[in-house]
């Protein structure tokens, strides 16, 4: 394996863990707190195992409609799950629905979904030149590669969601990682309280 492939595997298996870590917040019981990042839970059916998969994605929301895309294209597995059964659920802090996944094939509709992502974070224009081959992520770049994403549009339905959402851990492991919090936040402001007492003793006339 090369050296740039085994980059591409490293910082696939990073991104894999920065974006599951939400995950653990969910099974805290502390999804509505981070309910202001758009990011999303969605529960797909493993098209092999018939279980529900969980995976984090980020989203922008336009009316009723959640749109999403897939970094890792058409090779990412939940985006494989899909194909085999679009029926999945959308878990977003404490807000769970059933929806129907399907992969935006009208170009208009796609790069307005792109340009949703890419307007409030100059983050997106690097990403989308990686992603794609255009040389830069613009408009007008856009329009030209657009048909090289894989952009997916999330329809909730009135329906009952029929895959479970993330199952939280026990009780007693969330009051403990409730404890853990409180205690780090109490030592984090007496080390601060210690600095500010600190900078004033050194200021302070002989």
């Amino acid at each position: 394996m090369s050296l740039s492939r085994n980059s591409a595997v490293n910082s696939r298996e990073l991104a894999n863990r920065l974006f599951r870590a939400p995950l653990c917040l969910y099974k805290l019981g502390w999804g509505p707190a981070i309910n202001w990042i758009p990011l999303l839970i969605l529960t797909t059916k493993g098209r092999q195992s018939g279980l529900p998969r969980h995976v984090v994605v980020e989203y922008r929301r336009h009316g009723s409609k959640y749109y999403i895309f897939s970094g890792w294209g058409a090779e990412a597995d939940w985006y494989r799950n899909i194909q085999q059964d679009p029926r999945v659920t959308i878990q977003h802090g404490a807000n769970v629905c059933g929806a129907r996944a399907s992969r935006v094939e009208d170009p208009a509709e796609a790069l307005r979904a792109l340009y949703m992502f890419s307007r409030n974070s100059w983050i997106y224009e690097t990403l989308f030149a990686r992603m794609t081959t255009a040389q830069a992520a613009d408009l007008n770049t856009l329009t030209e590669v657009v048909e090289e994403f894989t952009v997916l549009r999330l329809d909730p339905t009135e329906e009952a969601a029929e895959l479970p959402p993330i199952e939280p851990f026990s009780e007693a492991v969330r009051q403990m990682a409730t404890i853990f919090v409180l205690l780090l936040g109490l030592r984090l402001v007496v080390s601060l309280l210690r600095s500010i007492i600190a900078d004033r003793g050194d200021e302070a006339p002989a």
